[in-house]
């Protein structure tokens, strides 16, 4: 039985050479990682699935033997299908596990019924864990598909009674409509993409979005708010990314700031994977 901060069935291996080779369920994965500059070492296992011809509309797979289905993977309670996508993704980032047991003590903290909205939820990772910690949670993603992936690996994790709303809604569009209803939040999760596609094939751009959307999160919180949860990626802008929440959210409060990280098991190198912005009231 695993403990409830350690994974079950996933292991980054090693990295290097813009590539990372990990293991899940037990099948090899060798996918583009933008960040491992380094070079790759000598003698590793060979990998199961590659994934080449990354592009702005996606890439392939090929398999040496064939994806499980399902293939599974755990974190204590929480368990996550497993789905290689034409994006690189498999439906599930290990990194942010440190968010979630952060997420899970401000829950607690609370002491009292807490109402969570997870914007651009993805697979629900944010969404399982603070539902296991007792919260009810509403989770945001514009992609049908990826809500309804969050209600299947809420199920493997014991939790298809849980108090989880699922919407699939541009995340602006939905914040401006519960302001409107006059709907509060306890604590808000954001998972935003730097660049993508809305819905309706919009342009999305973190530097241009954010500040309508760190206004937004401030406007929908409660009136003793627990806490708010940025995620930003390794991006260019990252420094204009860091004005802009230093400027809007540090003064409504105290902001912190945690690098995400990897760590090899065969080549101990560490692959950067972000930060988290950690907002709570003074």
């Amino acid at each position: 039985m695993s403990s409830g901060n350690t994974w079950t069935g996933y292991r980054l291996l090693a990295s290097g050479d813009g590539r990372r080779l990990e293991e899940w369920d037990g099948i090899l994965t060798d996918r583009p990682e933008s960040s491992a500059l380094w070079k790759k070492p000598s003698a590793l296992p060979e990998a199961d699935g590659i994934y080449s011809g990354e592009t702005a509309s996606g890439g392939t797979w090929s398999w040496r033997r064939p994806f499980p289905s399902p293939c599974i993977v755990s974190r204590g309670a929480l368990k996550f299908e497993i789905r290689p996508t034409a994006s690189k993704h498999l439906g599930l980032f290990p990194e942010q596990a440190s968010n979630w047991d952060w997420i899970t003590e401000r829950i607690a903290a609370g002491g009292r019924n807490v109402r969570i909205l997870n914007l651009f939820g993805y697979t629900g990772g944010a969404t399982l864990a603070a539902a296991a910690a007792g919260a009810a949670v509403t989770h945001v993603d514009a992609s049908r598909a990826m809500v309804t992936w969050c209600s299947d690996n809420a199920r493997l994790s014991g939790l298809g009674g849980a108090p989880i709303r699922y919407i699939a809604e541009d995340a602006l569009v939905f914040l401006r409509r519960e302001l409107r209803r006059g709907n509060r939040y306890d604590g808000i999760i954001m998972d935003p993409p730097s660049y993508g596609r809305g819905r309706s094939g919009e342009l999305w751009k973190l530097t241009s979005r954010l500040p309508d959307l760190l206004r937004g999160t401030l406007d929908i919180v409660n009136e003793d708010p627990l806490f708010l949860l940025l995620n930003t990626y390794s991006d260019p802008a990252e420094g204009q990314v860091r004005g802009i929440t230093d400027e809007i959210l540090g003064g409504a409060g105290c902001l912190a700031r945690e690098e995400l990280s990897l760590n090899g098991t065969l080549d101990g190198r560490i692959i950067p994977c972000g930060t988290a912005h950690r907002w709570t009231p003074r």
